[in-house]
């Protein structure tokens, strides 16, 4: 498909990333997405809140208090058969989401759905079709999805073949521009240790699939011919497969984007635990978090390290004690604030916390339920994520800019709006006019020119049911 080869990420990485290159995404507000969707039935109250023409609920919170996609049955059947709970697997920060939920009770029958949290719609993903049945996706975390970088509101799902295995060679993948699904075979492919599923992002114009026992596999799925590279963890970090417990991997490691680089996490001096299901360890007073940036995905030095932090003075923090948070007992990693990769979280139990990792200080404490039918162990960064929203889904406050804090700047979800793409892309435009005298603007001057561009008038999402005529009129 020379086409796709013609729009390589690559070559559109300016018009994709243009607005992180100037600095806006730093702004944007986020919630702590929790990974299992809320489904309700016709009779329950939030139920009663999806309204006529659209498919979810989107229950949108400030962190750290959670955020959940909420789904009707229509969606999910039977959405406890068999520990088969619908799941998030991948989110983009234009507001889109694929997540699959099982159909049918006594089999597999898994489904896969693009959300737009625009138009709060769910599209099904067409099935692979026979002829490729081999390459069918798997309900695994290890399905990517990339925006086109020049073609606006268009997406590529994609999941590496074999799923398991210690070599890849086939990308199967969707096109929402051509409706179809199609293979790639990659023109080069590293050996490897058989690879886990611990997420897929998209960053700089790649989608790059994460193991963090090893490390990531990262090509440009534009390409004709994807090139497909291997990307250790830091020296000193890659696991012997002899002593992988990959049930503790996501309690103490993850890899997620902040500040628009990809960040490594983990909580390192723990004895790897013989019982498969037992909490997180307590004692150590030497366990310590530490975080690498990649900064040089293809030359000798991937990583640099930035910060080592001991739990003993995590523990000392006069906050992390009126929290109520237990002493001595090291948390489970939750994610990074993707404006602040100084702030990591973390879960005690349903305690969902901030802790500033230069200052050794808690930040503020939530509870966070992944899902009441499911324990404690699910308490971690393998079912919450932080989901960074479009502009498109704000609402301009200038007083949100004097915020304190490591959330200087951001914006709280009571400000969020709904907006269509080519509501933003005007805004958007007229601001570049507007602006094209001055050499730099503050957060709060774009703000406030924002401000004074929008329509004056917006219906929230989350308004009372007298206002639900207005919403339904929503694009």
């Amino acid at each position: 498909m020379s086409s796709e080869a013609a729009e390589s990420s690559r070559a559109g990485q300016v018009e994709e990333s243009g607005e992180e290159k100037a600095g806006w995404s730093r702004q944007r507000p986020w919630v702590a997405l929790v990974s299992v969707p809320v489904v309700v039935s016709n009779e329950d109250e939030q139920a009663q809140k999806i309204l006529p023409g659209t498919d979810v609920l989107l229950d949108f919170q400030d962190p750290p208090r959670p955020s959940y996609l909420v789904l009707p049955e229509r969606i999910v059947p039977d959405p406890k058969f068999d520990n088969c709970f619908p799941y998030i697997v991948a989110t983009h920060p234009s507001g889109r989401l694929i997540f699959h939920a099982t159909q049918s009770r006594g089999n597999l029958n898994t489904a896969y759905f693009l959300c737009d949290a625009h138009s709060r719609t769910a599209t099904r993903l067409p099935d692979v079709p026979v002829s490729q049945l081999r390459f069918n996706l798997r309900p695994r975390r290890s399905i990517g999805l990339i925006a086109y970088p020049r073609r606006t509101g268009h997406y590529i799902v994609a999941q590496l073949h074999p799923t398991s295995s210690t070599r890849h060679d086939t990308l199967l993948y969707y096109s929402t521009h051509t409706h179809e699904w199609a293979v790639k075979r990659l023109a080069s492919s590293p050996d490897h240790k058989p690879w886990g599923a611990h997420g897929v992002f998209s960053h700089d114009g790649m989608l790059w699939w994460v193991d963090v026992a090893y490390g990531m596999l990262t090509c440009d799925p534009f390409a004709d011919l994807p090139h497909l590279r291997f990307v250790p963890l830091p020296f000193g970090s890659e696991m012997d497969d002899a002593v992988v417990h990959r049930v503790f991997l996501d309690q103490r490691r993850c890899v997620r984007p902040s500040e628009g680089k990809l960040r490594y996490v983990e909580i390192r001096g723990l004895p790897l635990p013989h019982d498969p299901t037992a909490a997180v360890s307590s004692l150590p007073d030497y366990a310590a978090v530490c975080m690498w940036t990649l900064v040089d995905p293809e030359g000798p030095n991937h990583w640099e390290f930035e910060y080592e932090a001991p739990f003993s003075e995590i523990w000392a923090d006069e906050g992390y004690i009126k929290a109520g948070l237990p002493p001595q007992k090291v948390p489970a990693l939750a994610l990074v604030h993707p404006n602040n990769h100084a702030v990591v979280y973390f879960f005690h139990g349903t305690s969902l916390f901030a802790v500033d990792m230069r200052a050794r200080r808690v930040l503020d404490c939530e509870e966070c339920l992944i899902d009441h039918h499911l324990q404690l162990q699910f308490q971690t960064s393998r079912f919450v994520d932080a989901w960074e929203l479009p502009p498109t889904l704000l609402r301009i406050d200038p007083s949100a800019a004097g915020m304190e804090g490591p959330e200087d700047g951001e914006l709280s979800m009571t400000d969020l709006m709904w907006g269509s793409d080519e509501e933003l892309a005007s805004l958007m435009s007229q601001m570049e006019l507007k602006s094209q005298a001055d050499e730099e603007l503050s957060l709060v001057e774009l703000m406030n020119m924002l401000k004074d561009l929008a329509p004056s008038s917006e219906s929230s999402p989350w308004s009372s049911p007298s206002d639900a005529s207005d919403q339904a009129d929503e694009p």
